[in-house]
C-alpha cells in the first residue's frame, strides 16, 4: 500500500497490536490447558465463541431455542430424540417478549392462567402448523397428583410464580410430591436476577487433520462444534463452525476435556442478546459428536471396527466362529443389546480393578469380550498393572519379602488361599486408592471436602463424555453417511464391480460416465475418464455421483458372469437407499422408516448372496442398521453429515502453514480467535467495552461486508438470496431473438417430430398472443430449482395423462415432461416476474416400474408428440431422467476433442443416443427425491423385500459362511504345516552336512 502511494499506512506491528487490543477488548483469549496424560495445548472456550452468537444480527435470529412439534421432521429441534430428553436439560424459561418480556415464566413452578387456574409449566414447545407458529406449554395441574399432562398456548399464561407469591399465594405440597416441588421459585430464576436464560445444544466433532498442504503428513488432532439449535441451511456454512483446539500431542479426548469444562447444565454464561436488547444467561449441552467410525469408537471408549466386539453401539459380535455360526451371523443384520454410559463406566472399573492383580491377559481379554478400551483408563491401566504386578511379588511370591502370615508352616490349604486373598483385596484397596490421587496436580486443586477425592473421576480417569449430561456416547455417536455409506457401501460395491474389468470393459464404463445427464442432480458433469482411471482412489462426491448413475450404464457388457445379476441388483439397492438417506425432510417419519428397514435389509442381503463373508469382516455394513434409530430419534441423517467440518480444516491449514511451528496449538488458536473476532465486527456483532457498554462496528465497517461478495465467501457466510418462483432469468442482448406467437406455436410442431402427430395444449393463453416474444434463458419453480431448457419437470397443466394418483382430491393434477422452451415477452411493459411461459412436451409415466431397472419410465403416448404451454409458475420441480441406451441401443462415436476451448484433430468415443424416446425417472437422483416420492403414485416407489423369508437365507449364508472359511482356515493349518516340516528338513540336512 505504501509503494501505491496510499498515505497513512499503518506498520505491521502497529496493525498486530490493535487487532490483539480488539480481542482483549471483547474479552476473549485463548486458555492453557494441560491434559491428564501431561500433553499441553490451548483451547477457544466455548462460551466466549458461543456467546457471538446472541450478540451477531446475522446469527441471532435464526437460533430456535425451544422443541419443536412439526407434522415433517427436518432439523434435530424437531426429532424425538429431545421429546424425550430430561426436561431439566431443555429450554426452562418462557417470555412474551414483545407485550411482557420481564414476566419470566420458569418450568417447574407455579403459574396463573388468564382464566385463573394454576398450572406447573413442565416444558416448553413451538408447535408448527400450516407454518404458523405457535409457543405452546405442556402443564401439569398444581396438585400435581397423577401424571396428566396438558397443553396450553403459552400467550395464556397471565402471572408467573413471583407475581403470585407477592399476592400473598402460599402453595404447600405433600410428601408424595416430587421432589423439586421444594425448589420454588426455580433455582436458575434465582442466578439469573431478572435476565432471560436459554439453553444452547452444541455438537462436537474431532479428527486427525494435516497440518500442511503439501502430501507430508503432519498430524494434528483438532476440535470444531456447531450450534445445534440453528437451521440446517445455516450449519451447512462455514460461517457458523466455531474452532475448540489443536495439537499435534494432545489425542481428541484430552482436548474434548477442556473444550467441556464450560458446558453442562449448571455452567451458566452471560451474554447480550442483540435481538431482545438486553443481557441474558446461556449454557451449554453437548448432545451429539458426528465424526468417522474409527475416531467414534474412540469418543466412545471402545475398542475399534477390528475387535472382536466390533460395534459401538451395541453388544453384536464376537469371534470368527462365534458370528459364522447361525445365530451370531443373524444377529449382524439387526441392531443388538445397546451399549450405554453407565454399564461402560462400570467395565472401565471392573478394568481397573483386575489391572491390581497384575495380570495384563486378564484385562485384555475383559476387553476382547467387552469391546470396551477406554483411551484415557489405558493409560493408568497399564501402570496399576506394573504395580500391582510388583506389590504381588513383594507380598505373596517373594519368599524373603512375603507378607509374614505366609510365613508360617503350618498355614495351609484354603487358610493358606483365605490370607493370599486378604493380601490381595489390600493391594487392590491400596491401588485404587492410588488411582483416586492421581493426577497428582488435578488431585491437589480438589477442595479437602469433595467427594470426588474418593471416587474416579471423568477426565481424570477415563473418558470425559461418559460423565457428560444430556449426552450418551454409545447413542449419540451418530452414523455418518461420509464414512459410512459413501466412503463404506458404495466404496465396496464400486470396487467389487470394477476389479473384474479389462481396458475394454474401462473405456466403455468412462464412455458410458461421461455421457450421463446431469440436469436434476445437483452435481458437476459427471467426470467418467477420471473416475475410471484413479478407480482406486476416489473421494465422496465421486461415489455420490456414482450411485446416482452407475445402474443405467452397467448393461449386461459390464457385468461379470458369475455375480453379474446380482451384482446389478447391488446397485439398484444402492442406490434407493442412498436416495432416501440424504433425505432433508422427512414428511411421514413411520413410512419413511419402514422403507429403510427394507432398502437396508435387502441391501445387505444382496451383499451375502454375493459374499456371505462380507457383513462379518466389514463391520460398516451392521453398523448402517442403526441410522434408523438415529434419524428416528434425531432426525434425517444429512443433518449431521461431517463434511463442513472437513472443508473447514483449509481454514485451519492455512494458519497452521503461517505458524511458526514452535507452539502451533497456541498460534492457531490465538489466529483463529482473532478470525472469529473480526468475523463477528465486522457483520454487526455487538460487543461490551471496559465500561460496560455495549457496541458495534461503525455502518462503514458492516456495510463493507454485506455489500462485499468477496469478503463474505472467504469467512464462509453464504447470502441466502432467493428468487421467487416464477422468476425468469433472461438471455444476453446479443442472444435475444424476437419472435412471433405462431412463429412460436410452428416451432413446436417442427421440433423433434417434423410436423407429424402433433397436438398443441395451451394451458395458459398470454393476454396478449399477437406481441413479440423471446426465449428466456431459464425460470425459478415452486421449489426454487433453477428449470432451463431440456429441464425435466413436473407441473401443473390440463393434459390427459396425469401422474397424480387420485382424481378427487381438490389438488391440480401434476404431469412429467421435458421443456422445449422459455417464453418471455419482449416488451417490458408485460415483462413482469411469473409472466412467462414454458413449453413443455409432455410425456406419460407408466403404471409398472420398468423389470430391469425397478424404476418408472417416461415414454411417449402411443408415439404421439404433445407439446404443453403453461405459465412458468405452474411448474412445480425439476427430476433428473435418463435414456434407456440398453433398449434403444445408443451407438459409441468419434468426437473431436477441444483442448483450450479449441478444437483438435484428436478423438474420443462417446455416446449418440438413440431416436427411441424412452427415458427413465431417475429414483436414485438424491436431488428432489422427497419430491418425487410425494408426487409419483405410492407403488412406483414403494420397496420391496429382496427376499420373503430372510431367517431362512440367513441360515443358508451363515452355512456358507462357516464352510466357506473352514475350508480356508485348513488349507492355511497345511501350508503352516508344510512349511514348518521344509523347514524341520532343511535344518536336518544342514545339521547332517555339518
Amino acid at each position: 500500500m505504501k509503494e501505491c502511494g496510499t498515505p497513512n499506512v499503518p506498520s505491521f506491528s502497529a496493525l498486530r497490536k490493535l487487532q490483539s487490543k480488539l480481542t482483549t477488548e471483547m474479552g476473549m483469549t485463548s486458555t492453557h490447558h494441560v491434559s491428564v496424560l501431561g500433553n499441553e495445548f490451548y483451547n477457544n472456550g466455548a462460551a466466549q465463541t458461543y456467546r457471538l452468537d446472541w450478540a451477531n444480527p446475522l446469527v441471532r435470529p435464526h437460533i430456535r431455542p425451544y422443541v419443536e412439534v412439526s407434522s415433517s421432521v427436518s432439523e434435530f429441534y424437531q426429532a424425538r430424540r429431545l421429546h424425550d430428553e430430561d426436561v431439566d436439560l431443555l429450554q426452562l424459561m418462557w417470555a412474551d417478549f414483545q407485550d411482557a418480556p420481564d414476566t419470566h415464566f420458569y418450568i417447574k413452578e407455579v403459574a396463573q392462567t388468564r382464566a385463573g387456574s394454576f398450572v406447573i409449566p413442565m416444558k416448553w414447545v413451538c408447535v408448527i402448523d400450516s407454518g404458523v407458529e405457535t409457543q405452546c406449554a405442556d402443564t401439569s395441574k398444581a396438585s400435581i397428583r397423577g401424571n396428566e399432562v396438558t397443553r396450553i398456548h403459552a400467550s395464556d399464561l397471565q402471572t408467573n410464580f413471583l407475581g403470585l407469591c407477592s399476592q400473598g399465594f402460599k402453595f404447600i405440597f405433600d410428601n408424595d410430591s416430587p421432589q423439586w416441588t421444594c425448589c420454588m421459585p426455580h433455582p436458575v430464576r434465582v442466578k439469573a436476577e431478572g435476565r432471560p436464560t436459554f439453553t444452547l445444544g452444541i455438537m462436537n466433532w474431532a479428527d486427525d487433520v494435516s497440518g500442511n498442504q503439501s502430501k507430508q503428513y503432519n498430524p494434528h488432532t483438532n476440535v470444531y462444534s456447531a450450534n445445534l439449535n440453528l437451521p440446517h441451511r445455516k450449519l451447512q456454512q462455514e460461517f457458523f463452525i466455531h474452532f475448540g483446539s489443536t495439537s499435534p500431542t494432545a489425542g481428541a479426548l484430552e482436548q474434548l476435556e477442556g473444550f467441556l469444562t464450560e458446558t453442562g447444565p449448571e455452567e451458566w454464561h452471560e451474554a447480550y442478546d442483540c435481538l431482545l436488547q438486553c443481557e441474558i444467561l446461556f449454557r451449554l449441552i453437548n448432545r451429539v459428536d458426528p465424526a468417522d467410525n474409527p475416531q467414534q469408537s474412540e469418543l466412545c471408549s471402545h475398542i475399534g471396527l477390528h475387535g472382536n466386539k466390533f460395534c459401538r453401539r451395541c453388544h453384536v459380535g464376537g469371534t470368527a466362529k462365534e458370528m459364522e455360526r447361525r445365530e451370531g451371523y443373524e444377529s449382524l443384520f439387526s441392531t443388538g443389546i445397546q451399549r450405554n454410559a453407565e454399564d461402560t463406566v462400570k467395565e472401565i472399573t471392573n478394568q481397573f480393578i483386575a489391572a491390581t492383580h497384575g495380570s495384563e491377559k486378564t484385562v485384555e481379554q475383559m476387553q476382547t469380550d467387552s469391546g470396551i478400551k477406554d483411551p484415557i483408563a489405558q493409560v493408568w491401566i497399564e501402570q496399576m498393572i506394573k504395580r500391582g504386578r510388583l506389590l504381588h511379588h513383594t507380598r505373596i511370591t517373594n519368599p524373603e519379602t512375603q507378607d509374614i502370615r505366609l510365613k508360617g508352616w503350618r498355614l495351609r490349604g484354603d487358610a493358606r488361599q483365605a490370607v493370599r486373598d486378604e493380601i490381595t483385596a489390600g493391594i487392590e484397596v491400596e491401588l485404587m486408592k492410588w488411582l483416586t490421587m492421581q493426577p497428582p496436580h488435578r488431585y491437589g486443586n480438589l477442595p479437602q471436602d469433595s467427594p470426588l477425592r474418593d471416587t474416579l473421576r471423568p477426565g481424570d480417569h477415563y473418558n470425559i463424555l461418559l460423565g457428560s449430561p444430556g449426552l450418551d456416547v454409545h447413542r449419540d455417536t451418530l452414523v455418518e453417511l461420509l464414512h459410512t455409506y459413501l466412503l463404506g457401501l458404495d466404496k465396496y460395491a464400486w470396487h467389487t464391480t470394477h476389479t473384474s474389468w479389462d481396458d475394454s470393459q474401462r473405456e466403455l464404463m468412462a464412455v458410458r460416465l461421461q455421457s450421463s445427464s446431469v440436469d436434476g442432480l445437483s452435481i458437476y458433469p459427471v467426470r467418467g475418464r477420471y473416475m475410471v482411471k484413479y478407480r482406486n482412489n476416489l473421494i465422496g462426491k465421486h461415489f455420490k455421483t456414482l450411485q446416482q448413475v452407475s445402474v443405467f450404464h452397467l448393461q449386461p457388457d459390464l457385468l461379470e458372469q458369475v455375480h453379474g445379476g446380482n451384482l446389478l441388483e447391488l446397485w439398484k439397492a444402492t442406490g434407493e437407499l442412498g436416495a432416501l438417506l440424504f433425505y432433508h425432510t422427512i414428511s411421514d417419519m413411520n413410512t419413511y422408516l419402514e422403507d429403510l428397514e427394507i432398502l437396508i435389509g435387502n441391501l445387505l442381503d444382496i451383499w451375502s448372496v454375493i459374499d456371505p463373508n462380507r457383513i462379518i469382516v466389514k463391520p460398516k455394513l451392521h453398523i448402517l442398521r442403526h441410522i434408523v434409530d438415529d434419524i428416528r430419534n434425531c432426525g434425517p441423517a444429512i443433518l449431521f453429515s461431517t463434511e463442513i467440518f472437513e472443508c473447514w480444516n483449509s481454514v485451519f491449514r492455512m494458519c497452521s502453514v503461517l505458524s511458526n511451528h514452535h507452539a502451533p496449538s497456541h498460534d492457531i488458536a490465538t489466529a483463529l480467535l482473532d478470525l472469529e473476532r473480526f468475523k463477528h465486527q465486522v457483520s454487526g456483532g455487538w460487543w461490551k467495552t471496559v465500561d460496560g457498554t455495549y457496541i458495534c462496528a461503525g455502518e462503514g465497517v458492516i456495510g463493507m461486508f454485506s455489500s462485499h461478495d468477496a469478503m463474505q465467501r472467504r469467512l464462509g457466510w453464504h447470502n441466502d438470496k432467493t428468487h421467487p418462483p416464477g422468476t425468469l432469468i433472461r438471455r444476453s442482448r446479443a442472444k435475444r431473438t424476437s419472435l412471433s406467437w405462431e412463429s412460436i406455436l410452428q416451432s413446436a410442431y417442427d421440433k423433434d417430430s417434423g410436423g407429424a402427430n402433433v397436438t398443441i395444449d395451451v394451458a395458459v393463453l398470454p393476454q396478449s398472443p399477437h406481441v413479440h416474444w423471446e426465449y428466456a434463458k431459464a425460470f425459478i419453480a415452486q421449489s426454487g430449482d433453477v428449470c432451463n431448457e431440456a429441464s425435466w419437470v413436473f407441473y401443473e397443466g390440463p393434459c390427459a395423462t396425469q401422474v397424480s394418483p387420485d382424481d378427487n382430491t381438490g389438488e391440480q393434477p401434476v404431469y412429467a415432461g421435458r421443456v422445449q422452451h422459455i417464453l418471455v415477452s419482449a416488451e417490458p411493459a408485460t415483462n413482469a416476474n411469473g409472466a412467462g411461459l414454458a413449453q413443455i412436451e409432455r410425456f406419460s409415466v407408466s403404471d409398472q416400474t420398468d423389470s430391469r431397472l425397478n424404476m418408472p419410465v417416461l415414454f411417449r403416448d402411443h408415439g404421439k408428440h404433445t407439446v404443453d404451454v403453461v405459465s412458468v409458475q405452474n411448474v412445480r420441480f425439476i427430476f433428473n431422467a435418463q435414456h434407456d441406451c440398453l433398449t434403444a441401443e445408443c451407438a459409441i462415436e468419434d468426437e473431436n476433442v477441444y483442448q483450450e476451448r479449441r478444437q483438435t484433430q484428436l478423438t474420443q468415443k462417446v455416446i449418440r443416443h438413440g431416436v427411441m424416446q424412452r427415458y427413465f425417472v431417475n429414483m436414485h437422483a438424491i436431488h428432489n427425491a422427497a419430491l418425487i416420492r410425494l408426487t409419483l403414485p405410492r407403488h412406483l416407489s414403494k420397496p420391496k423385500p429382496f427376499f420373503e423369508d430372510r431367517m431362512a437365507k440367513h441360515r443358508e449364508f451363515a452355512d456358507s459362511a462357516a464352510s466357506m472359511n473352514t475350508k480356508r482356515r485348513e488349507a492355511t493349518a497345511a501350508k503352516a504345516s508344510e512349511t514348518r516340516a521344509r523347514k524341520k528338513a532343511a535344518e536336518g540336512n544342514l545339521a547332517g552336512g555339518k
